[in-house]
């Protein structure tokens, strides 16, 4: 399996970040300013550089007044089918 960073969901989470972003009428300074980051840090979030975690994306989220739930079903509405957990072997 591919790292995530390299994955068609990791981008389309990306392009989902900013166009949220876009939606509220924030550029990535003031974005960055409300995370307490730099202007490059949101750059390289949304541009599929930089992977987040699940409590930095939170805090993305906060900053753009968004429901984390929210994000995450928009995201999984867009990508499809979740993908199915792989049987474990025995040994």
């Amino acid at each position: 399996m591919a790292k995530s960073l390299y994955r068609a969901e990791h981008l389309a989470l990306a392009a989902l970040l900013r166009q949220a972003r876009e939606d509220v009428g924030l550029v990535q300074a003031a974005l960055a300013k409300q995370l307490g980051r730099n202007q490059s840090y949101v750059s390289s979030v949304e541009l599929g550089i930089r992977r987040l975690d699940v409590v930095e994306l939170r805090d993305y989220c906060a900053g753009l007044s968004l429901d984390l739930g929210d994000l995450v079903a928009q995201w999984e509405a867009q990508i499809g089918k979740k993908p199915k957990p792989k049987a474990k072997h025995k040994k």
